[in-house]
This record gives structure tokens, sequence and C-alpha cells, in this order.
């Protein structure tokens, strides 16, 4: 069975078979399953070498010549002739794994820990930093030995709401879950063809402002050019006893201004049915 998990990894990473098929060994139950359906949420993760007879065995596939390619591509005009993200994918350097694959294999969370855990297998007394700037992360498991992933960056952990809470660091736990549940909840400008759509029911806002605090995601995600929501200005006190709990007092100049203001478009249908000579609508 493991042959045949490896040689199936292998036409995969080869670009053999397509790469968001996902083979999932359950040695549990004594089964291979290999998933090929709609609708699996799936993520790339860089690839660990754990081929017996690779003397970089442990290591990253990753190398410099890849990194040396990538950079070249900024001076080719011609992107069929670009090396970019397919070239990682066909050189086995980067995998999607599902949900479902994730369960079987072993992230480490960065190359650095990566080769800590390689140290400290062979032997190496590893000495640990004594710096109050350091980042703060969790310790090498000393009980795994065998590494088969690891992650492009620890905040690619997160999903597209979770990553743009600003400073997710300093709110319980709990609030950074309600948030990712009510982000994609809040209104704004949702796409810049809104007018030459037809959806059923869309809300856009008029006036929305980039967020004060911001992640490095939302560059990515492009939330600071399509932002949803306003920077209201609010007063946290006690005040008549009209905004207990999760009330508010709001301000009348400020919505006769057009705070909060929004447009809300709806799709109407109607039909003209003609039976013999008569119109009926």
């Amino acid at each position: 069975p493991g042959f045949i998990v490896r040689t199936i990894q292998k036409l995969r990473r080869q670009g053999h078979i397509g790469s968001e098929v996902s083979l999932i060994q359950d040695i549990r139950n004594r089964e291979f399953k290999i998933f090929t359906d709609a609708g699996r949420i799936c993520r790339p993760l860089f690839v660990v070498d754990n081929d017996p007879a690779s003397p970089r065995r442990g290591e990253l596939v990753l190398q410099k010549h890849h990194i040396v390619r990538l950079e070249d591509d900024r001076e080719l005009d011609d992107e069929s002739q670009r090396y970019g993200w397919a070239g990682l994918m066909s050189d086995g350097v980067v995998e999607y794994i599902d949900a479902e694959e994730e369960e079987t294999v072993m992230i480490v969370m960065t190359p650095e820990d990566l080769e800590t855990s390689r140290q400290y297998h062979a032997g190496y007394e590893i000495q640990q930093e004594v710096d109050p700037a350091q980042r703060v992360k969790a310790s090498v498991s000393k009980f795994a030995h065998t590494w088969t992933h690891c992650e492009i960056h620890p905040s690619m952990i997160l999903g597209i709401c979770a990553s743009i809470i600003p400073f997710p660091d300093h709110n319980q736990s709990p609030r950074n879950t309600y948030q990712s549940a009510m982000g994609k909840q809040a209104m704004g400008v949702f796409l810049t063809n809104y007018r030459e759509r037809m959806d059923t029911m869309a809300n856009i806002l008029y006036y929305p402002q980039k967020p004060l605090g911001t992640t490095r995601s939302m560059e990515f995600l492009k939330f600071r050019e399509l932002p949803a929501g306003q920077n209201a200005i609010v007063a946290i006190m006690c005040y008549s006893g009209y905004n207990q709990e999760d009330s508010v007092i709001m301000n009348q100049g400020s919505i006769d201004r057009g705070l909060f203001r929004s447009l809300f478009y709806r799709t109407y249908m109607d039909q003209e049915k003609r039976v013999g000579m008569d119109v009926l609508e």
C-alpha cells in the first residue's frame, strides 16, 4: 500500500494526475482514498523531500535555483516563457492539499523549524536564543520525525475573513470566530461592475472607507481598493440607559450627512401572456 501511495503522489507532483486530486491513506481502516469531486477546499503547501534514496531527505524540495527562475520572470515579457506558479507545481515544489488529506500529513510551520528539527534528530544540542524582541512561536515537537509539508507562510493557515481582522492576537479567540462569520455580511462595493449585473438582490455602500488598522493580507485580497464598512467615531460610555448591551445611540446629524447610506438593487420579474386575442399580465 505504501508503494502505491508514493507512486500516485509522485505522478501528481509530476503533473500526470490533476493537482487538485486528493490522496488519503487511511492506515487504521486499511483504505486508500482518491477524491476528485467538486467542493473540496484546497490550499498550497511546500513539499518536504521524504524519498529514502534522496541525499536531500528531510529538506524542502524548493531550492535556490527555483528562486532564481522566479526572479528571472520579472524580465520576461512573454508570459508563456515564465516559470511562475505553474513551474513550481510541475517541479513538485508546491502541492495542493485538501482538508481530509491534511489530517494524514505532518506540516511544519516554517523552514527554520524544519532545519531545527533536522539538527535535533541528528544529535545536535539546540541553543535557545534569549531575545526579548524575537517572534513568539510554538516549539518544534521532539517526537515528530517525519515532516511531509511546510507552510508557505504561517498567515496562510487563516482564511479570507480571518486574515482581514486587524490585531487578531489582541482579541479573545471567540471574537475572531464571530468576526470570521460576520465579516462576510459587511456591506461595501462587492464588485466594480454591479451596474451591469442582474443580481436578485445587491447592497452597495455609498461611501466605503479603508480601515485604519489594515493587515498585510488585505493588500493581496485588494480589500484596501474595495473595502467594506466605514470608520465611525464612537464613544464607549454609559448614557441615558438606551445603549445597554449591544444597542447604540446614533447621531441624527451623521445619518443626514450620509453615514452608512446604501443602495439596494433588486431584480423584478414580470410575464405577459397571450391567450387568443386577449393579453393577460
